[in-house]
């Protein structure tokens, strides 16, 4: 036997086992499917109708990945894998859609031509298809509990956030209770304009000045009180003028002062 012998036929026993277990895969696809969509009926209409959309998208995305089996140049670079691929589709969606079913019956007719076998009575070796279904099993339940920890995941980062919001609309209630800076500033200029710190400020003067004096001192600073600050607030600006003194005003206050 020539090596060109043993390729063909180590090839012909891989393409067989993947067809069948392709055939079996897309068996049991189509009948999970159909289970999922009646138990999503008998729950709610809404939930049967959107499961229904997801599955009209992924036969769209069959279709496509179908398209290619019924060109010539396709089957001449296609592999076991591919083959097996493409059968396995087209046997998970023949009986729901017509482009599906066509696609199975043109591979059916490839294999049957190019290699002779038949993909309802393949000659795969039971344990070797045993074998791979095992492994495929082996594949999808990983895959089920990466799902399972993602969502997971995605739910606690969810809480996170959620904790995080409540955090700062707490810190925001509770900054709208403190009083501003502008309004503590208000506050202690209504303390410091009052009648006590002029009944304090006058019982220095007590001794100091005589009673007509301390009390035309606390009419004018009633009429014209003003915060410190507003002092602060000329210092950058022009200082007043000095009041020009009137002509013999200087004798006037000297004449006063030696009485």
């Amino acid at each position: 036997m020539s090596d060109s012998d043993g390729i063909e036929e180590a090839f012909e026993g891989a393409l067989r086992t993947s067809l069948a277990v392709a055939g079996r895969l897309g068996e049991q696809l189509a009948r999970m499917r159909e289970e999922a969509l009646r138990r999503a009926e008998a729950r709610s209409l809404q939930e049967a109708r959107e499961l229904q959309g997801r599955f009209d998208a992924e036969r769209a995305a069959a279709r496509a990945e179908l398209a290619p089996v019924h060109e010539a140049s396709w089957w001449d670079r296609a592999g076991t894998e591919n083959i097996a691929r493409a059968y396995e589709t087209a046997t998970t969606w023949s009986k729901h859609d017509d482009d599906a079913r066509r696609a199975n019956e043109r591979i059916r007719e490839e294999v049957r031509a190019r290699y002779g076998v038949d993909v309802d009575r393949t000659g795969a070796d039971p344990a070797a298809v045993r074998e791979a279904l095992a492994r495929v099993d082996a594949d999808r339940n990983l895959a089920d509990a990466e799902r399972s920890r993602a969502d997971e995941e995605r739910a606690e980062a969810a809480r996170l956030l959620e904790h995080a919001d409540r955090v700062d609309a707490a810190a925001d209630r509770d900054q709208d209770a403190t009083a501003t800076p502008v309004d503590a500033r208000e506050g202690a200029e209504v303390e410091w304009d009052s009648a006590e710190r002029r009944d304090a400020h006058a019982a220095t003067l007590d001794g100091k000045a005589n009673a007509e004096a301390i009390n035309a001192w606390r009419q004018a600073d009633s009429d014209n009180a003003k915060h410190p600050r507003e002092a602060v607030r000329r210092a950058g600006g022009k200082s007043p003028k000095a009041r020009k003194s009137r002509p013999g005003g200087d004798r006037e206050m000297q004449r006063g002062r030696g009485r």
